[in-house]
């Protein structure tokens, strides 16, 4: 890996330090908030982004990735300033609208930023094996951040919770100076700059929604991984432990052993598929989490209710390197950004949709939630099932 990938890890990893994440629900719901003002939350963080998605891949593409990951940076600290202070739901959607911005920023930036190094030096064939590097060193992070988190708000107290939040300032705070630190390869022009800052929003904003008409290949597996997508055990995995009585003090522990064996699972994912193959890895990664949640439906012990969770989410959590090195090898480099942000914001689009809805069958009963969800991922698997053939590199759009 080159100097400015491993900078960029660094900086992201530094940036998702949340250590508010083992308490985040209960800390909404003792500043007087409903389970669903706190799932409206979640959508609003995803609206938000959705909203920014395209013009900040825009900004990416034409001002450098770099350029893009400084402002999220910045903006980041912002937000979690400006958390500190928030005291009602309407605060806390303002927060979360800043948030998603500068989540946005980064969003297709960094995945941009990694397969135009590598490609720089001639090492793109090494791009599944960095992503899985890059997503496993993420999720060893926010690992860090649970145990941390979950040991300084023990006693569940407003103000341990507060300390987290402050804890999660002041790593956005370093992982901001860290982010200065990156530098960006220099493409080459041949006019590509001059004419990329002269064409309008407009006319760029269709290179995503084109690239994906045109390619049935991107298409199926954008598809794939929207609708195979595994949002509903992270949204209630903290109701489901209360009504499965895990004890509160677990909860840390828990988060943080789930983000090591993720973070593992995703450093290995490219083992998966070397044997397995492409097609078998991707319907394993895909039923495996959907029969897990069919399980938890009935299960409802703490211990087998927190192996069930380990499992489900280091398994579901694999896909993601994978993906994301089929989704590049169809993608042209100069729009490799905009077309990355395209595809968040079709899978946000989803998630912010079903997210009020697997609230409202979960406020009836937890258990449907979770067959609702796993019977729409067991029928992507076998609408949008990928094969070899789907993640072999063709000619791009014009």
């Amino acid at each position: 890996m080159t100097s400015s990938i491993n900078r960029l890890i660094i900086a992201q990893s530094i940036r998702t330090l949340h250590f508010a994440g083992p308490i985040s629900v209960l800390f909404l719901l003792a500043k007087g908030l409903t389970i669903e003002q706190i799932l409206m939350l979640s959508s609003v963080l995803l609206v938000s982004g959705m909203v920014f998605e395209i013009p900040t891949g825009v900004f990416a593409d034409a001002h450098g990735r770099r350029t893009s990951m400084i402002v999220g940076s910045f903006l980041s600290v912002v937000g979690w300033g400006l958390w500190l202070f928030a005291d009602t739901f309407i605060g806390f959607c303002a927060v979360y609208v800043v948030l998603g911005l500068a989540n946005s920023l980064w969003s297709g930036a960094d995945q941009a930023l990694i397969y135009d190094e590598l490609m720089a030096v001639g090492r793109e064939k090494d791009a599944q094996k960095v992503f899985s590097r890059y997503n496993g060193a993420l999720a060893g992070a926010f690992a860090v951040a649970a145990l941390v988190g979950g040991w300084v708000a023990y006693r569940h107290t407003l103000d341990a919770f507060y300390l987290t939040y402050w804890l999660t300032l002041a790593a956005s705070i370093v992982g901001l100076l860290v982010t200065f630190t990156i530098r960006e390869n220099v493409r080459p022009m041949r006019g590509d700059g001059l004419a990329l800052r002269e064409q309008s929003s407009t006319r760029r904003l269709t290179v995503g929604l084109r690239y994906l008409k045109t390619n049935a290949k991107l298409l199926k597996i954008t598809l794939f991984s929207i609708f195979t997508l595994s949002f509903v055990l992270f949204e209630l995995y903290q109701v489901y432990f209360s009504q499965a009585h895990v004890p509160e003090s677990w909860y840390g522990y828990v988060l943080a052993l789930s983000s090591v064996l993720v973070g593992l699972a995703k450093w290995h994912a490219h083992r998966l598929e070397e044997w397995l193959g492409v097609e078998t890895s991707m319907i394993l990664i895909a039923v495996l989490p959907a029969l897990i949640y069919i399980v938890m439906a009935f299960a409802f012990s703490p211990g087998f209710a927190v192996i069930l969770f380990l499992v489900s989410d280091s398994v579901g959590n694999m896909r993601d390197p994978l993906i994301e090195d089929y989704q590049n090898r169809h993608i042209n480099g100069r729009d490799r950004a905009t077309v990355l942000s395209t595809i968040s914001l079709l899978t946000n689009g989803y998630v912010a949709v079903m997210l009020p809805v697997i609230g409202w069958i979960a406020d009836k009963n937890i258990g449907l939630s979770f067959l609702a969800a796993a019977t729409i991922i067991l029928l992507a698997v076998c609408l949008f099932r990928i094969k070899d053939v789907d993640v072999v590199t063709v000619s791009y759009p014009s």
